[in-house]
């Protein structure tokens, strides 16, 4: 997979590119973890080494439904009892349970809020409570009451807190909001596919307005809080462009005022499996680190699929793929590293066929090398094929990133997050 460079990106230069509010943070160690993270995960978690976990914190859990009532982001800060409401009125033992079982363990939880995904979010009639379902000024207000509600509950002030007495230090904001509208392309937003054309994720001022909304939420609560929000970093920037988009570099500018620590996420051979970049994360971190402004910069996600094996995936291209993603990652200066799906099903859906790998190669191509036009034109003329079947064979990846096999045996991978464990930098 290419690692393309920030040709849309102006350079961040010290005392000139970067703002003069920007002042940067420093972490305490390095961020060893795991995300996506498994009912099992705090003992894997303990195997290998990791001392950080990233849960999703969803809204759903809390909140199943939804109703607008004409909330505002304003009415909300200008009266704090409505939060301490809405901590009084809902049941947090799901959060509680979760998040008390990690810090049992030693570990630290790195949670994520604001999540946007469908099945994150609450419902109206039926429907995921999206922005242009809900109303974009009412999804605002709501994500902000939400949010603010969560981190105060861990935030350890003593005021509203959960009797777990947990205070959370760093928050992910959101997830891959860089890139929501290709993720609602993708499926995995409401609306999808085609119909997220016009929608709130399409509209980077509006996702620029969450990405802040979310920070004022984590900072109203609690000030001392951290920020983070994981770019994606898997779609060329000539892609965002022909869509009239920043690309993810560029993203990064326009966003770092909006957090403390920069992550992104990297996964080079979410298509192709051969050859194993893992060195291509090194690349990206240093790219990331040029732009950063001196802020801490963090691996939230990466991995390498062990299946399907017809697409040419291995357990030792993914044992290769970790090893090389993580010191590359390392010599760029990262502070932290992330693995994600540590178990995973080992299972996939898709019937794969001679032809659908053709089909992926091509979609691959154009992908790499931010072929915009034919990736368009082809989506259109088999709009059918790519939304059902091909979109089932592409994302057969999704259910074997994980170290073990699907009878609880180890595959190497988890041998190299060991040794990473043993002997973690500084």
């Amino acid at each position: 997979m290419l690692v393309w460079l920030a040709v849309t990106a102006p350079a961040c230069i010290p005392g000139g590119g970067c703002p003069p509010e920007l002042q940067p943070v420093e972490l305490s160690e390095f961020q060893f973890g795991l995300s996506q993270v498994p009912a099992d995960a705090i003992a894997i978690a303990q195997d290998v080494g990791a001392k950080y976990l990233r849960p999703t914190l969803s809204w759903r859990a809390i909140e199943p439904a939804v109703e607008p009532t004409g909330l505002t982001v304003d009415a909300v800060r200008a009266d704090p009892v409505l939060v301490s409401q809405y901590l009084a009125s809902h049941d947090w033992t799901s959060f509680d349970d979760r998040l008390g079982a990690i810090a049992s363990a030693g570990l630290v939880p790195v949670p994520i809020v604001g999540h946007g995904y469908t099945g994150t979010l609450p419902l109206r009639d039926g429907t995921p409570a999206a922005p242009d379902v809900l109303g974009r000024e009412e999804y605002l207000a709501r994500q902000y009451l939400f949010t603010r509600a969560v981190v105060e509950r861990y935030d350890g002030d003593g005021v509203d807190d959960s009797p777990l007495g947990l205070r959370i230090p760093l928050w992910q904001t959101e997830n891959e909001l860089n890139q929501a509208f290709f993720t609602a392309i993708f499926g995995w937003r409401h609306p999808a596919y085609f119909e997220a054309l016009g929608s709130a994720w399409y509209d980077f001022d509006y996702l620029t307005r969450l990405l802040h909304t979310l920070r004022l939420a984590v900072k109203d609560a609690d000030p001392t809080a951290l920020t983070t929000m994981n770019f994606h970093s898997d779609v060329h920037p000539d892609l965002n462009l022909y869509f009239r988009q920043p690309g993810w570099l560029s993203a990064i500018v326009l966003w770092r005022t909006e957090m403390d620590v920069v992550s992104f996420d990297a996964y080079p051979n979410y298509y192709r499996s051969t050859p194993p970049s893992g060195a291509a994360v090194g690349e990206r971190a240093a790219q990331v680190a040029t732009l950063a402004c001196g802020m801490p910069v963090v691996v939230m996600e990466t991995g390498y699929p062990s299946a399907p094996e017809e697409a040419g995936f291995d357990e030792e291209k993914q044992a290769r793929f970790i090893r090389d993603a993580f010191d590359s990652a390392v010599a760029a200066g990262v502070r932290g590293f992330f693995f994600f799906g540590a178990r995973t099903p080992e299972t996939h859906a898709a019937t794969i066929t001679p032809e659908d790998l053709v089909a992926i190669d091509q979609l691959a191509g154009w992908i790499e090398t931010g072929d915009a036009a034919s990736l368009l034109s082809y989506a259109i003329a088999n709009a059918a094929y790519l939304q059902g079947h091909l979109a089932q064979v592409v994302q057969a990846v999704e259910g074997h990133w994980g170290l073990y096999r699907a009878d609880g045996t180890e595959k190497p991978g988890l041998d190299v997050l060991r040794d990473i464990g043993d002997a973690l930098p500084e």
